[in-house]
């Protein structure tokens, strides 16, 4: 029994893995359309710390999305799955 639990985790880990790949440039793209990236203040008290953090000035910052969306998708779906769909694969 315990194979069985080992090949749901492993098989719903693939799909989650193949799912947040597959929305990452989805994601990215807005995350650059609407400049929701890395923001470097410039009020002139730190110039040290905005030297050495330009670089960064525009990376999107938001990646935490793709995870926590991710999750909460397949669990929502394998959640009303196991309601509605009496398969041993979903208990």
């Amino acid at each position: 029994m315990t194979d069985f639990y080992v090949i749901k985790i492993l098989l719903l880990t693939a799909l989650a893995f193949i799912f947040t790949i597959a929305w990452t440039p989805l994601l990215t793209h807005f995350l650059y359309k609407y400049k929701l990236g890395k923001q470097i203040r410039d009020n002139g008290s730190t110039p040290v710390f905005t030297k050495l953090h330009a670089h960064k000035a525009g990376t999107p910052t938001m990646g935490g999305l793709l995870i926590w969306v991710t999750v909460l998708i397949f669990g929502l779906l394998f959640y009303y799955l196991a309601k509605f769909l009496p398969w041993d694969i979903f208990q």
